[in-house]
């Protein structure tokens, strides 16, 4: 059967859309190679401060590429426990001292949206310094320009990237434009954007008997193309009073089409031909604000936001066999999802130098869905089969109380408390739905310490509540596999008690390094659980332990007299151990990531505008296990690329990046039983699908 056709197409995606070392814009003047590293400057409280003169052999374009070319330091995009919320910041970026409250806009593409010139510095900070609660490790406090785009002109960042894969479709739809300026004093960004991606892969599928007996050989070929064009815009002002707001308004349609087809010649059936269609056609909207204001011997910020999201999905698997005719199944489901969240925060910092927050937060989830599982006839219609699943509605109210307290202990020690619980009301109407509702305590407390000019230790405990993925309440077909999961009403949001030590070691102008050891007791964690004798379905497990380690860093190759060149490595190592609840057994959490490396090199070659380089990245995931089936999803071979780059064409910045050059390919395998995977074999399937070597241009430029 063509299985987990959706995460084939993940898959693809990720591996499509990643480029080690990328650098998106640059901004060239004359050729600037022999200009020297970015060296950071020590600054007030410890950090370290980067001037754009630091990033002059880059020929930044955006804050994003200056941002990018800081030695050791990795954006991060995570959320706070999968979108609880808005609570805590999870992004390890702050533009003015904020942070980016937006749940549609990330680090990187606010990032992406400010021009090089409009940067007066970027700070690389310890979080547990800041007044913002969530923040630890390393975090870049990018600072612009006072009055920056007062001239009332307007700044345009265009980024257009196109790709051209072997046997795939061609993609020319992939890109962004912003433009963003003052009108009457108010900052008005405008941004057109569309994520789009043309993916593909090919290749056999073996299929084995219980003995392990090759049975017959299928022929695949997958094509994932989607188009996700966002139009949204954002205006923000700063009033005379020192009063700030915020507003954000987005609508976005997501079109995507997957397909895999296959071939083969089967015993009892002659020439089999199977072809699955996925669509989906969603649009959705959001929009936000906050208002800050003086109030008392403080600032007190209200936000508020409310998005809206309808998304009809079929997935249809139709099989025709020379002996035995055809059949089909379809699987349709129309989804609307909303979130409506109003948050407080009132901050202030006491004469002795103490800094005190206290939050309110109150939000409204709901997820509305309607199902049909239904047989192809011999007349070519679909006939619905009741499946138990048809329709669920499932609505979350939400309210969260939090006080953060942060003060530097010692002129190299600071510290941040965070005190929070939640109240939760959970309603679900579809199987086995019920009402229930949860007090959870949950906070952070997080150290910095300056162990010594150049090196800093971070450390911080933390108790944290995760989000639910609405969609485990209602039940699902997977007319691929022939497989189905049961809506499951029990679910509870997993808890997470983590701690992190992290070490980082500024190497002068060798670059930077760092190195983090973290440990996790879980607490329902969701995976596959049996919900009766015979069925099956997303639920919570017992404790399980987690841990992690991470090291990271940029080494500069200056003092070995390789002008202009440096080495970027992310390595992290991890193992989720779970309770198994079929065999009580401990292994590892299902389709958990268990390590990824990710090296870069670049070379801006003196005396001219000419960069090159390439990476190597390679990641694993264990084994995703239901109780009838184990799978295997991994990749054959590390993703390897190569670019050439000239920082001056025309004024853009023009990327040619030569992509899998070690021929990865797509691998699936799986086991599957009679009955439970504790029981007799019944088949066993292996795949490898290629996808090629293929060309990425990435075209960067400011107007």
């Amino acid at each position: 059967m063509m299985r987990m056709a959706a995460r084939a197409s993940s898959l693809a995606l990720a591996v499509g859309c990643f480029d080690p070392g990328i650098a998106f814009a640059q901004d060239p003047a004359e050729p600037t190679g022999d200009a020297p590293a970015a060296a950071a400057t020590p600054v007030a409280n410890g950090a370290q401060r980067y001037n754009p003169a630091d990033f002059a052999r880059f020929a930044p374009r955006t804050a994003l590429d200056m941002v990018e070319k800081v030695p050791g330091f990795l954006i991060v995009t995570g959320t706070n426990g999968g979108n609880r919320g808005l609570g805590q910041a999870t992004e390890n970026v702050l533009i003015n001292g904020e942070r980016i409250a937006s749940k549609t806009t990330d680090a990187r593409t606010a990032l992406s949206r400010i021009t090089a010139t409009q940067v007066a510095y970027i700070d690389i900070v310890d979080g547990a310094s800041l007044n913002v609660p969530g923040l630890t490790g390393q975090v870049a406090n990018v600072v612009l320009v006072a009055g920056a785009g007062s001239d009332g002109g307007f700044k345009t960042t265009i980024r257009w990237q196109p790709e051209w894969r072997p046997r795939i479709e061609d993609n020319w739809l992939n890109g962004e434009i912003s433009t963003t300026g003052k009108l009457g004093g108010t900052q008005v960004t405008l941004s057109l954007k569309n994520e789009a991606n043309r993916n593909g892969h090919w290749g056999p599928e073996r299929r084995f008997d219980d003995q392990g007996d090759l049975l017959f050989v299928r022929d695949e070929f997958g094509a994932y193309d989607g188009d996700r064009p966002r139009l949204s815009a954002a205006l923000a002002r700063t009033t005379a009073n020192g009063n700030k707001w915020n507003f954000n308004l987005g609508g976005q349609l997501q079109n995507l089409r997957e397909s895999v087809r296959g071939t083969s010649v089967q015993p009892g059936f002659g020439r089999v031909s199977e072809d699955f269609r996925f669509t989906e056609d969603e649009h959705n909207f959001d929009i936000g604000g906050d208002y800050e204001m003086g109030l008392g011997k403080g600032r007190l910020k209200l936000i508020g936001l409310y998005r809206f999201e309808h998304s009809p999905v079929v997935d249809t698997f139709i099989v025709d066999r020379a002996i035995g005719g055809r059949s089909g199944e379809r699987f349709s489901q129309t989804a609307d999802e909303g979130e409506s969240i109003l948050r407080g925060e009132y901050s202030w910092r006491t004469g002795g130098g103490t800094d005190w927050q206290v939050a309110l937060e109150g939000a409204y989830n709901t997820l509305d869905v309607d199902a049909e599982f239904a047989r192809l006839q011999s007349d070519g219609s679909f006939l619905p089969v009741a499946f138990g699943g048809e329709r669920t509605k499932v609505e979350e109210k939400r309210s969260e109380a939090s006080l953060t307290w942060g003060r530097a202990l010692a002129p190299n020690l600071t510290a941040q408390l965070n005190l929070a619980a939640e109240y939760s009301e959970l309603t679900s109407s579809g199987p086995g739905g019920l009402t229930r509702s949860f007090v959870r305590p949950k906070g952070k407390f997080a150290l910095a310490w300056k162990v010594g000019p150049k090196t800093t230790i971070n450390w911080f405990v933390q108790r944290r509540v995760d989000q639910l993925n609405f969609f485990d309440f209602a039940s699902s077909v997977d007319v691929a596999n022939g497989q189905g999961n049961g809506g499951n009403g029990q679910l509870v949001p997993p808890i997470v008690n983590r701690s992190e030590l992290e070490f980082v070691q500024d190497l002068s102008r060798w670059g930077n390094a760092s190195i983090a050891f973290a440990y996790g007791y879980a607490q329902d964690l969701v995976d596959q659980i049996p919900l009766s004798p015979t069925t099956e379905g997303r639920g919570n497990l017992p404790g399980a332990h987690l841990y992690r380690v991470t090291t990271k860093g940029t080494l500069l190759l200056d003092p070995l007299g390789w002008k202009g060149a440096r080495i970027n490595a992310d390595v992290t190592w991890r193992r989720n151990r779970v309770r198994d609840p079929l065999t009580n057994q401990w292994r590892d959490q299902s389709f958990g990531q268990e390590y990824v490396a990710d090296l870069s090199l670049r070379h801006d070659i003196p005396g001219s505008n000419i960069a090159w380089g390439g990476g190597y990245f390679d990641e694993r995931f264990s084994p995703g296990l239901r109780l009838d089936a184990i799978e295997k999803e991994y990749t054959v071979g590390p993703f390897v690329t190569a670019f050439v780059e000239h920082k001056n064409v025309a004024g853009f910045t023009v990327k040619l990046s030569y992509r899998n050059l070690a021929g990865m390919k797509d691998g699936f395998d799986r086991t599957a039983y009679v009955d439970r995977r504790d029981g007799p074999i019944a088949f066993s399937e292996s795949r490898r699908r290629k996808f090629g070597q293929y060309f990425q241009l990435t075209v960067t430029g400011t107007l």
